[in-house]
C-alpha cells in the first residue's frame, strides 16, 4: 500500500494554493495507484456493485473522528462545530481519493450510455439503503439528495448537448446553471428539464403518483412516452407543463393525466431551504424546536439524555440535511427519517 499524502497538502491542492512542485507530488501519488493489484479484479459485476456502494457510504456513515468523539456517559456534549468540519473535510478528501483511485484501476466493464459517443463513459447506479438523506454530488458539481430508498443512474461524462440522468424514489437536486447543456431526469412515469434550479422529484414503483415541487427557479414536467428507446427531446415541447416556485406538477398513473397546481411550500421542499442558523452553546432540547420551525419538520429524541447535549455551530447556508449530518457527527448521535418526521437517538 502506498504510504499516505499528508491530508494538509491535499487540503492545500483544493483551494489552489499549491506550488508547481506539491501538484506534481499529489499527481504522482493518485497515479501511482495506477499497477497496484487491486485485489477485486476477480470480483463479478454484482460483487463490484455492491463492493462499490459500501464504499460509498462507508466514507459518510463511517467516519471515526477522534475530535468529534464525546463520551455517551457524560451528561452534556460540548462541541465546536467549526473544528469537526475542517477534520471531517480533511478525513474525506483522503477516504475519496483513495476510493477513487482504488474504482478505477479496476477498468471494468460497466454499461456504457447511448447519449454519449465517448468510448470511456460509465454509468454509476446509486442505491440510498440507508435511513438518512444521501449526497450526490454530479460530474457538473449539480448535487442529488437521495433519501432513504431511493436510486440514481448517471455517467462519469455528461454527454455535450445534454445531462441525463435517471432516478426512483424521492430525490431534491441543485442544478448548476448551463442552458447549452440541458439538465434531464427520467423517472419511471415523468420525463424533467431543468432550467437552472433546486426542486424535489418524487416517483417510484409503489406509488401511483408521481410530483416536482419547484423550490427556486423553473423545471418543465412531461409524461414519459412508451418504449424504452423513445429519444428525449432537449428542447421545450408543447406537451410540457412548466412549473415556477410554489407550483407543483402532479402525474397521476391510473388517469395518465399531467397537471399542474398552486401550492404553498411544501415540508419536504422546505427541509432545504438554505439558511444561517447559529447556536451558541444551546441544548438540543433548545435547538430541536427551531429547526422544526424553519424546516417543517417534526424533530423527536429517542432517549431524554439527548435533549442535555450541547451544540456550539454556526450553520451558515445549510439545509435540512446538511444540519443533520453536521448533528450526526459533531453530537455522535444517529437519526432516521420519514416523510417530515426525523428521530434522534
Amino acid at each position: 500500500m502506498k504510504e499516505p499524502i499528508r491530508i494538509d497538502l491535499l487540503e492545500k491542492y483544493i483551494k489552489g494554493d499549491c506550488t508547481e512542485a506539491e501538484i506534481a507530488l499529489i499527481k504522482q501519488w493518485y497515479l501511482s495507484f495506477e499497477h497496484e493489484d487491486d485485489h477485486v479484479s476477480a470480483l463479478s459485476s454484482a460483487e463490484e456493485k455492491e463492493l462499490e456502494e459500501r464504499m460509498y457510504f462507508s466514507i459518510v456513515n463511517n467516519l471515526d473522528l477522534a475530535d468529534a468523539y464525546v463520551d455517551a456517559e457524560k451528561p452534556a456534549k460540548v462541541i465546536s462545530f467549526r473544528k469537526w468540519y475542517a477534520v471531517a473535510a480533511a478525513a474525506v478528501v483522503v477516504l475519496a481519493l483513495s476510493a477513487i483511485a482504488l474504482i478505477y484501476t479496476q477498468k471494468t466493464n460497466t454499461q456504457q450510455l447511448a447519449v454519449a459517443p465517448v468510448s470511456d463513459v460509465h454509468l454509476f447506479n446509486v442505491t440510498n439503503s440507508t435511513p438518512h438523506i444521501y449526497k450526490v454530488t454530479l460530474p457538473d458539481s449539480s448535487s442529488v439528495w437521495l433519501h432513504p430508498s431511493a436510486k440514481i443512474s448517471y455517467p462519469n461524462v455528461f454527454a455535450a448537448n445534454s445531462r441525463q440522468v435517471s432516478i426512483s424514489g424521492e430525490c431534491f437536486f441543485e442544478v448548476t446553471k448551463n442552458p447549452k447543456r440541458p439538465f434531464i431526469i427520467s423517472s419511471r412515469s415523468i420525463i424533467t428539464k431543468v432550467w437552472g434550479t433546486s426542486f424535489l422529484v418524487r416517483d417510484d414503483e409503489q406509488s401511483n403518483m408521481a410530483d416536482v415541487s419547484v423550490l427556486t427557479g423553473k423545471v418543465s414536467v412531461s409524461m414519459k412516452p412508451s418504449g424504452n428507446n423513445s429519444e428525449i427531446s432537449t428542447k421545450l415541447t408543447k406537451d410540457e407543463v412548466m412549473i415556477y416556485p410554489h407550483q407543483k406538477a402532479v402525474y397521476l398513473n391510473n388517469e395518465h393525466s399531467l397537471t399542474a397546481e398552486q401550492v404553498e411550500a411544501t415540508s419536504a421542499v422546505k427541509q432545504y431551504r438554505r439558511l444561517h442558523l447559529v447556536f451558541e452553546n444551546k441544548q438540543l432540547r433548545n435547538i430541536i424546536p427551531v429547526l422544526d420551525s424553519a424546516f417543517n419538520v417534526d424533530i423527536r429524541v429517542s432517549s431524554e439524555k439527548l435533549n442535555h447535549y450541547i451544540l456550539n455551530a454556526d450553520f451558515e447556508g445549510f439545509n435540512l440535511p446538511d444540519v443533520l449530518d453536521a448533528m450526526k457527527k459533531s453530537l455522535n448521535v444517529d437519526y432516521t427519517i420519514a416523510n417530515n418526521h426525523i428521530e434522534l437517538k
